[in-house]
């Protein structure tokens, strides 16, 4: 993590230290500039707020918007200030408060620096459960105490949200975050990364550790992209997040699947891949016209790894194949033979002959 506020100067983005938060890589020594891309509004905000993009030496990098907004709850209302970074993909990557507008809690006291780190874990978190409430389920109103103001984390403040949010800022808590992590603010984002895109932004997704701009990236590939790229899928397919996978099963060109290199590759590192992308790599294998015996002697060292649908799946594809290898066949019975697999007895059942052929 790394503190940062900015200000926003002519032509350009100075910095200064601060204890709050970025996720990214930042050079406090760089000439940032803000160029204005969008503004967001919607019923309920105080005033529409504008977002940057934030690019060094013409290199694009993230975003930013500095809002002002109210925090309500009923009957009582307080100004906000905040300002919030995304990725070039929409994602929250840090926040930072606006010069002279501390954060605060009910009774208007300050943040500390433990509900400052307590709203950067919260804002770190896409799955929070504030996700799923509306401001209206926050508090049990049949429990709200006379005494309790805005922004108040009561009795009445449900435990599963109360672990979650900064003690005393329920209400600010939960505005922030739902900026942050606005459907219509990311998709504003994306597409404005959309019409910037280009070869040089495409390198820098691809050598990016982000998952959010390898998908990005990989969602645009042309045919040419894939086959130029064999490293970086390989890669992915071995180290990347199971929607990564997803897309590049998805959408490789016949023509690169069906090489054998490629495939072969691609079938040896089952053991890594979770649940599903081994299923869908042996449901790829199913519908190939092209199955190469290395892919099949490769995968047949993996089949105590395989469930019970993904083993049915392997075994259908070997019973179109003609005589198999050896070696696969050496696998295969190894496997039928070993009590310990409990699926050992399909081997046979499914394969018959093929497995222990007569003469």
């Amino acid at each position: 993590m790394l503190g940062m506020s900015f200000l926003l100067l002519e032509g350009g983005v100075r910095t200064k230290p601060s204890p709050l938060f970025f996720t990214m890589d930042y050079h406090p020594d760089a000439a940032y500039d803000a160029k204005p891309v969008a503004e967001y509004d919607e019923e309920g905000l105080m005033e529409p707020f504008q977002l940057d993009l934030i690019s060094e030496a013409g290199q694009p990098l993230f975003y930013s918007s500095s809002i002002r907004t109210t925090v309500c709850d009923d009957e009582v209302c307080e100004i906000m200030h905040v300002q919030l970074f995304w990725d070039l993909t929409g994602n929250y990557v840090g926040y930072d408060t606006i010069p002279g507008h501390a954060l605060t809690k009910f009774d208007h006291e300050p943040f500390i620096s433990e509900d400052y780190v307590k709203l950067h874990e919260l804002l770190s978190n896409e799955g929070s459960i504030l996700k799923f409430k509306t401001k209206e389920e926050l508090i049990d109103k049949q429990k709200v105490k006379a005494s309790d103001v805005v922004d108040g984390t009561t009795g009445a403040t449900a435990l599963e949200i109360r672990e979650e949010v900064v003690e005393g800022a329920l209400y600010t808590s939960y505005t922030i975050w739902h900026i942050a992590y606005k459907g219509d603010i990311k998709n504003m984002l994306t597409q404005q990364t959309g019409e910037i895109y280009n070869e040089a932004l495409k390198e820098q997704f691809l050598n990016s550790d982000r998952s959010g701009y390898q998908l990005f990236a990989i969602e645009r590939f042309t045919e040419e992209d894939f086959m130029a790229q064999r490293a970086f899928l390989l890669k992915s397919m071995k180290e990347g997040i199971p929607l990564l996978r997803k897309f590049i099963l998805n959408d490789m060109p016949r023509k690169l699947w069906q090489e054998q290199e490629m495939q072969s590759q691609l079938c040896g590192i089952f053991s890594d891949l979770d649940v599903n992308s081994k299923t869908l790599l042996l449901a790829k294998l199913k519908d190939s016209d092209q199955i190469h015996s290395k892919s099949l002697q490769v995968l047949s060292g993996e089949i105590r790894k395989m469930n019970k649908n993904q083993l049915i799946s392997f075994l259908s594809v070997l019973n179109r194949q003609g005589k198999l290898e050896d070696t696969t066949l050496s696998n295969l019975r190894a496997a039928a033979e070993d009590g310990r697999f409990q699926f050992s007895y399909l081997i046979e059942e499914q394969l018959g002959e093929k497995l222990y052929p007569p003469g």
